[in-house]
């Protein structure tokens, strides 16, 4: 088997390179000021605002990256291994989603409330749990070898502060309804940013 992450064809150095590390740091540095500016304003923190719509696009960027790094691939196992960490990506963004006051309502709503979307998310870890069940040993070797990489530790970071924001969600660090919301949708900013860097991570050969 190739090793998890080195089986890539050439990446371009405009988006992979070092400007594309620097782009990240600015990245970083802007949602921290989001932060530290926008908290306070609490119109920033209900259901499909700035701060909810910044996630939502961490998630999907970070779950396409992964299916680029799965398309890269030189072997099924390293393939498999990528495309299941798609789906994660995707199945925290599926959990985000709420349609609920968008021009899409009317549409996507009934889909979600009969939970179609999960029906659907449901399948497709199931064809890949099918399609992984004669390489499971070697995953297993693969998620090995990967939890010691960069991206393995940024994605672990990433869904520490993100299991952060569910625990600021009930109340835990502070009584107040508003302030507990604010500091959700903050921790989750951040933890679906980090992600998101995880997958950058992965995909310019750094894990």
């Amino acid at each position: 088997m190739s090793e998890i992450g080195l089986a890539f064809r050439p990446t371009t150095k405009i988006l992979f390179g070092r400007k594309g590390d620097v782009s990240m740091a600015t990245l970083f540095l802007v949602n921290v000021a989001i932060v530290y500016f926008c908290f306070g304003t609490f119109d920033y923190y209900i259901e499909n605002a700035l701060f909810e719509f910044c996630q939502n696009a961490y998630l999907f960027a970070s779950a396409g990256l992964y299916f680029v790094a799965a398309r890269r691939a030189g072997d099924p196992v390293s393939r498999l291994f990528w495309l299941a960490l798609c789906m994660f990506c995707m199945s925290v963004l599926f959990r985000e989603m709420d349609p609920r006051g968008t021009d899409l309502e009317f549409l996507l709503e009934p889909i979600f409330d009969l939970r179609l979307h999960y029906v659907f998310l449901g399948a497709i870890w199931a064809a890949l749990f099918v399609l992984s069940w004669s390489y499971l040993r070697l995953l297993f070797g693969a998620l090995w070898q990967w939890i010691f990489s960069l991206s393995a530790v940024l994605m672990l970071l990433g869904i520490v502060f993100y299991t952060g924001g569910d625990i600021a969600e009930k109340s835990f660090f502070s009584g107040d309804y508003m302030i507990s919301e604010m500091i959700e949708e903050s921790m989750e900013l951040l933890g679906t940013l980090v992600i998101f860097f995880s997958a950058y991570t992965a995909l310019r050969r750094q894990a």
